[in-house]
């Protein structure tokens, strides 16, 4: 009996410890609970005000996806950057519109307008041609097939065309063909400057000034900055059809989409008559919403940032990095 006893009262000065051990592990796994519930709660919150705050911009410092236009990106830096604004202040149409500079809308302001071309393109082509030689189907790279067979019919001796991404060998199509080996073109840009992108081109405008229409076919996406360039520049931009609005490349220009600007589409078969009436309304708009000049002016921002679900079609061919 006392060798039982004395076995249940050792059994239990050894399992006493254990117990304490277990009773207070109890408490620290609570502990331990309501430490990552908290954590849990923190990391909650920052992650609502970092979804509440968080916008898709096309451009400026928020940038949600670098594939976009290098050339566009920097002249919209450089029109911010002239402005005094905060790229975290500017409404949500501002990060998703492209934006020129004031001090480049002033020089084009100050040159001659006066008209000695009909028609005039500035920009690359060939490359086009060696995607769709890839075998990439793409649509943006089928989008100045157009181009050529126009510049045939329609160009004189008085128009201006300049192919900036020639070769060796090539053969100008004509007196109006005045392109040039090596000539500036932003799909091969000078890598040793890193301004290049940014660089005010003023024969570029001058041309374009001088001109009562501008072809703006798409380039390596499915839009062209080319087209409010001419309307920067005073002359009214030529593009052969409306395409999809769903394309996803058309998506990331939403913004200037919803501008209502003036311009020609061969597809109409509507004459090609120069407006001034045209070329004053495209101006004020382009200050207003292409601009901060006048302050961060905003048009109707879409749900989760695309095209109005009404659209059904958009001109994606409108508004190309080169």
């Amino acid at each position: 009996m006392f060798r039982a006893c004395s076995c249940s009262i050792l059994a239990a000065a050894l399992l006493l410890p254990r117990a304490a051990r277990a009773f207070q592990g109890l408490p620290r796994a609570l502990l331990l609970e309501e430490q990552q519930s908290q954590l849990l709660a923190v990391h909650t919150e920052q992650a609502v005000e970092q979804r509440q705050s968080f916008r898709l911009c096309h451009w400026g410092p928020e940038q949600f996806y670098s594939g976009l236009s290098a050339r566009a990106q920097e002249v919209w830096n450089l029109a911010l950057e002239e402005s005094g604004l905060d790229a975290h202040d500017v409404s949500d149409y501002a990060c998703n519109v492209p934006k020129m500079p004031w001090s480049w809308v002033e020089q084009i302001q100050a040159m001659d307008h006066m008209k000695s071309h009909t028609y005039n393109f500035q920009g690359s082509y060939m490359f086009s041609l060696v995607h769709q030689q890839m075998g990439d189907i793409r649509p943006q790279y089928c989008a100045r097939d157009w181009l050529l067979d126009f510049v045939k019919e329609n160009f004189t001796d008085i128009d201006l065309l300049k192919i900036s991404d020639i070769t060796e060998g090539y053969q100008p199509l004509g007196p109006y063909d005045k392109s040039t080996l090596g000539d500036f073109d932003s799909h091969h840009p000078n890598r040793t400057d890193p301004h290049y992108y940014a660089t005010y081109d003023a024969s570029y405008f001058g041309e374009m000034a001088a001109s009562n229409f501008t072809l703006c076919p798409g380039g390596d996406r499915p839009w062209s900055m080319r087209f409010y360039e001419a309307i920067a520049a005073g002359s009214i931009p030529i593009i052969n059809s409306a395409r999809v609005a769903l394309d996803t490349g058309a998506m990331d220009m939403w913004a200037l989409w919803e501008i209502p600007y003036k311009y020609y589409t061969l597809s109409d078969g509507e004459p090609l008559v120069y407006r001034q009436d045209w070329v004053d309304h495209n101006m004020e708009l382009f200050i207003k919403y292409q601009t901060f000049h006048q302050g961060d002016n905003t048009l109707a921002v879409p749900t989760s940032g695309l095209p109005k679900a009404s659209r059904k079609v958009v001109d994606a061919e409108a508004v190309s990095n080169a």
